[in-house]
């Protein structure tokens, strides 16, 4: 008995671990564009799409949901109860069950029609696109299924995104920050930032001509550059976000100076930060 529970229990783990192998590869030939929609709704009624694309070579079966959400202080979605303000119940969602053909693609289409007014801000939904199980399951196995999330961010005027940084602290692969939004909108960093090697900033400036374009060559002294992390940051929320240097092997021990320089929602940001990378931190 002891045998027969030892080898049901090892080939429940197998299947755990085959699952976890076959979900991410089933879920990497599924695509869908575009991921976020922020929707005024201040301005005429209009239909959105969806397009989900299927590479594989296999039809899937598709079941579409939506529901409030709102996130935590790690940037995780969690679902949050509906009321009379959530956005959810007031999508038209259509078709709201296919099958995704293989190769091929499925557009799915919505609208925003509440039926009472939103009061002025931010109303969010998330719309998840799910697979459907096909055929009996055999027993003692499990079965893998992907879902994809797409956010719908709808703003009633007068809205503002006042996003604010409140500290940083910088090693050697990149910068946490601590940010917060005061407004009633969601508020993302978008920019640049440098960071160069202390001593080698340019007199006149530490931004160089052509920055972030393809056929960018980094000066001598540059020790990292890129764009701003674009994690939202939702109305009230306090929250981290990551900022990782593009080379993984970090910077060499040395003394450093980060350049930032973009907006916040609204408010534009520049920052210059000194920091050191000791030799136990590389």
């Amino acid at each position: 008995m002891k045998n027969l529970m030892r080898n049901r229990y090892l080939m429940l783990v197998l299947f755990a671990l085959l699952g976890a192998l076959f979900a991410p590869a089933v879920l990497a030939q599924v695509a869908i564009t575009p991921q976020i929609y922020t929707i005024d709704l201040g301005k005429a009624d209009q239909t959105y799409s969806f397009r989900l694309m299927n590479f594989s070579k296999a039809s899937i079966p598709m079941t579409v949901s939506v529901i409030n959400w709102t996130m935590n202080a790690k940037g995780d979605v969690e679902p949050a109860p509906l009321t009379e303000q959530s956005l959810a119940p007031w999508l038209q969602i259509n078709p709201t069950t296919f099958t995704l053909p293989a190769d091929g693609s499925q557009v799915v289409r919505f609208a925003i029609r509440p039926a009472v007014p939103l009061s002025p801000g931010e109303h969010r939904a998330m719309i998840y696109f799910s697979q459907q199980a096909e055929g009996q399951q055999p027993k003692g196995t499990f079965r893998v299924l992907f879902r994809l999330g797409a956010a719908v961010y709808a703003r009633v005027p007068p809205y503002t995104m006042q996003g604010e940084i409140l500290s940083a602290r910088l090693d050697a692969h990149g910068v946490s920050f601590e940010v917060r939004n005061t407004g009633n909108a969601t508020a993302r960093m978008i920019g640049d930032y440098v960071v160069w090697k202390k001593g080698a900033v340019p007199a006149g400036s530490p931004w160089p001509a052509q920055l972030g374009q393809p056929t960018f060559k980094p000066p001598l002294g540059l020790a990292a550059s890129g764009a701003l992390p674009l994690d939202a940051d939702l109305p009230g929320l306090t929250r981290s976000v990551r900022l990782e240097f593009e080379d993984k092997k970090g910077l060499a021990p040395g003394a450093y100076v980060l350049f930032l320089r973009g907006t916040f929602g609204t408010p534009s940001i520049t920052r210059e930060l000194g920091f050191t990378v000791a030799p136990a931190a590389h």
